[in-house]
């Protein structure tokens, strides 16, 4: 949240920056500026397009143009200059406004950002305390009100559970069976060998009549 509220603060002092720069720049003023540069542009070039001519009645002619066409170029490079400063101009008042526009933009979201943020950990805290308020009023019910107000298992946990049991119940019945019949076995063994081990008596021949 101070990260958002310190980006927040950073956007407006930005866009407030971007906003004077852009601000500065007069559209109005700068036409009438490229209107004088060219009006004088057109004028220097007259002029000396005029002194060239009377340099031709002059007899050094060559030196008078050489110095006209100087002073001209001279002219028509400050008058570029002044028009080369209009042009940054008018692109550096483009391009904040273009910037100006995007950190808008990006601090509308942020806000939205942040106000969802709030809104979340209100909601957040509210459930919270929801939860903290049923803990204490559980603990201070008497124990069927807490059996009451505990939550119902679902129907079918009971369902299973009784099918585990039976399930249990029936695999120990196997196994019980299985060890008497094993028992029942191994005596019926004993009873086989201990009667192989004792000798047999022979019966009396029978008295002749």
């Amino acid at each position: 949240m101070k990260r958002t509220l310190i980006l927040l603060a950073g956007l407006g002092s930005l866009v407030l920056a971007m906003a004077q720069q852009s601000t500065s720049y007069d559209p109005r003023a700068d036409e009438r500026e490229r209107q004088r540069i060219e009006l004088e542009r057109r004028q220097a070039l007259e002029r000396y397009g005029q002194e060239e001519a009377d340099c031709y009645q002059r007899f050094a002619v060559n030196s008078c143009l050489s110095e006209i066409r100087k002073r001209r170029r001279i002219t028509l490079d400050e008058l570029r200059r002044q028009e080369v400063i209009l042009n940054d101009e008018r692109r550096a008042a483009a391009a904040a406004e273009q910037v100006m526009r995007a950190e808008a933009r990006a601090a509308e979201r942020a806000s939205a950002q942040a106000a969802q943020q709030r809104e979340d950990a209100q909601k957040a805290d509210q459930e919270r305390q929801q939860r903290a308020r049923d803990r204490q009023a559980n603990q201070a019910a008497p124990g069927p009100a807490r059996a009451a107000s505990a939550p119902a298992r679902p129907a079918s946990a009971p369902a299973s559970a009784a099918a585990a049991d039976a399930a249990q119940r029936a695999a120990s019945q196997r196994d019980y069976e299985e060890r008497q019949r094993q028992a029942e076995e191994r005596r019926l063994e004993r009873e086989r060998a201990q009667s192989e081990k004792t000798p047999r008596t022979s019966r009396p021949l029978p008295v002749p009549p």
